[in-house]
């Protein structure tokens, strides 16, 4: 879901050349394109010197979270990872959904694990656990959050493919593991559609930053009681 730091300073530099060949034709002069230039690289190569890139990761996200359609997006996409998660009887433990909300541009500098994550849900596998299908359950996991976009979503996905990397390096090993992530998505797909109004009910949570513990508790609610939401 992100736009990488290099993709940015691309984009910047297609620009600024751009900006250089129609500025002759418009009389600007070719002062202001070169200090743009020099600016933007400044400031690139202190952010990746002293801040390994955390500034342009979090402005990225910044710009992104400013979109409440797109906040949506990425609520439906995490709701879909914690509700399968919780269902498929793993416990959520935290979650997020852009990776600067409830963070000062100091704290998301100083701290060590922010990439410019834009959301997540983080669970928990008991060591206790029953093996007993837990790879078919950890693979739904991962694919919930492409499956809820599918589901409440206009358009392709935008989401998952950090979600699909993973699923591949963990089911490399079968030997039919294109069968297992089509099937982990449609078994994904299927249990998001039979519990939809859950789903919206813990996006919604999601998107207000609502605590773990009160959306497991909506969810089992729900489950309960399908009428209480």
């Amino acid at each position: 879901m992100n736009v990488t730091a290099i993709d940015l300073l691309a984009i910047a530099i297609f620009t600024i050349t751009m900006m250089s060949l129609v500025g002759t034709m418009v009389g600007l002069s070719p002062i202001v394109p070169s200090a743009i230039a020099i600016t933007l690289l400044g400031a690139w190569g202190i952010d990746i010197g002293f801040w390994q890139g955390k500034f342009g990761a979090y402005f990225q996200v910044w710009l992104r979270a400013r979109s409440p359609e797109y906040r949506e997006r990425v609520s439906y996409h995490e709701a879909g990872h914690f509700l399968t998660a919780h269902v498929l009887g793993f416990k959520v433990i935290n979650y997020a959904i852009a990776g600067i909300i409830g963070k000062s541009l100091g704290e998301v500098l100083a701290s060590e694990s922010f990439a410019g994550i834009e959301g997540g849900v983080e669970i928990e596998i008991a060591a206790d656990a029953n093996a007993v299908n837990l790879l078919d359950r950890y693979c739904t996991v991962y694919m919930a959050g492409i499956a809820a976009e599918q589901l409440m979503c206009e358009g392709e996905p935008e989401g998952g493919l950090d979600d699909l990397q993973r699923l591949r390096q963990a089911i490399s090993h079968l030997p039919n593991a294109m069968t297992q992530e089509r099937w982990a998505l449609l078994n994904a797909k299927n249990l998001l559609s039979d519990r939809r109004s859950i789903l919206v009910t813990l996006a919604a949570q999601m998107q207000r930053g609502e605590t773990v513990e009160d959306c497991c508790q909506t969810i089992e609610q729900a489950l309960i009681d399908p009428a209480i939401i």
